[in-house]
């Protein structure tokens, strides 16, 4: 006889865009959702909420590093105890309010802060197993400081060699804001005098994600390009160029800056506009950024504040129905082992879809204010030394 369990599945009430988004302290409600081939004798009907973080990589002379870290483990019985239940569709609500001190979603080259929802249902019979998880993003509310606004800039002279002739290259960059919000536009002005005997072969504005990673008292860094605007018009010596409101923007759900509450991952972000020269030579000046985030998640119920307790009191760090063998995602609870193995209706080690590298926003978000290029407009032009 085939297994009687015909879906499984975990629906949360409040899903943006299939991108399931809560901040640390809100109220994770939804229901478990069974769908019967025929009456089934159900022992427990389990739900667990979990979020870890987790480094890895390897080094060729030292060997492998790890790390990790447990933010929830918590997991509670949502039926009535063995119950008989007839063919087709039943529900088991629940609920679930989230600790104040979770760390952002994030996905990296060498680690990840994640979570998930798991369900397992467990009937009389070996067999009569099945499991179902739901991953879900954690975005903290951080809002950035006051002086964030204040311009910022830097100016470098340095002198060149070529042949036998020298002279000195000027530049000067200037950026509207220290701080903003995934989804804003940076503006960049810039001034470049070449009077040097070296040809500028381009100019680059970029802005980096630094994310450091730490194991056993170790640390790997990681540097990447989130966005970049490149002017690839050449200028001889005695030529120069300037840029006037030049847009920058910084990609939407990128994590915060800090990427708090997480002691093995940091996170940092830096505005870097390079002159790049012939014979392979550059010139750079780098300033840092600071990346805020939206408050993209539901509001916290004040009466859930004052009463916390009542939501989470009937959950256990000591019990989730699964194998004595390792189900992922740190459920490795109860001793009985399911015969033949699990029967999953969504695999156990699904990831979530992180939206971090997306080229499209969802309809939902709602981008900062755009200045139009009529208040402000984009300059890239030559100038006259």
């Amino acid at each position: 006889m085939g297994t009687a369990v015909d879906n499984l599945c975990i629906g949360l009430e409040h899903d943006i865009d299939e991108q399931y988004q809560y901040q640390p302290g809100e109220i994770v409600r939804g229901r478990v959702e069974v769908t019967l081939t025929r009456p089934l004798t159900i022992r427990t009907i389990s739900i667990g909420v979990y979020g870890q973080g987790v480094v890895a990589w390897e080094d060729r002379d030292l060997g492998s590093f790890q790390a990790d870290e447990e933010y929830i483990n918590a997991s509670k019985n949502i039926n009535l105890g063995t119950s008989h239940y007839d063919k087709g569709q039943h529900q088991f609500p629940f609920e679930y309010l989230l600790p104040n001190n979770l760390p952002s979603s994030f996905i990296g080259k060498y680690g990840s802060v994640t979570y998930v929802l798991k369900a397992v249902i467990q009937g009389e019979r070996p067999g009569e197993t099945s499991i179902t998880s739901e991953p879900f993003l954690i975005l903290r509310n951080s809002i950035l400081p006051e002086p964030s606004n204040k311009t910022i800039g830097a100016s470098i002279e340095k002198r060149l060699w070529s042949m036998c002739a020298t002279g000195k290259l000027k530049f000067s960059v200037e950026l509207n804001k220290v701080g903003a919000l995934p989804g804003e536009d940076l503006f960049i002005r810039a001034e470049i005098a070449n009077k040097s005997p070296l040809r500028v072969t381009a100019a680059q504005a970029s802005l980096f994600m630094n994310s450091v990673y730490h194991a056993r008292q170790r640390k790997i860094p990681y540097h990447q390009i989130v966005n970049k605007r490149r002017d690839e018009h050449e200028l001889m010596s005695g030529d120069g160029r300037r840029w006037q409101n030049v847009r920058l923007t910084v990609p939407p759900y990128i994590p915060e800056s800090g990427l708090e509450h997480c002691d093995i991952i940091e996170i940092s972000y830096k505005f870097q506009f390079r002159v790049e020269l012939s014979g392979g030579k550059e010139v750079k000046v780098e300033l840092p950024i600071l990346i805020g985030t939206h408050h993209m998640a539901l509001d916290l119920p004040e009466n859930a504040k004052v009463d916390s307790g009542r939501y989470n009191n009937e959950w256990s760090t000591q019990y989730f129905p699964g194998s004595s063998n390792e189900m992922g995602n740190g459920f490795e609870r109860e001793t009985e082992r399911w015969e033949g193995g699990v029967p999953e209706l969504r695999p156990v080690d699904s990831t979530m879809v992180n939206p971090l590298f997306q080229k499209q926003l969802p309809a939902h978000f709602e981008r900062p204010k755009k200045i139009s290029q009529d208040e402000m407009p984009e300059i890239i032009e030559n100038t006259k030394l």
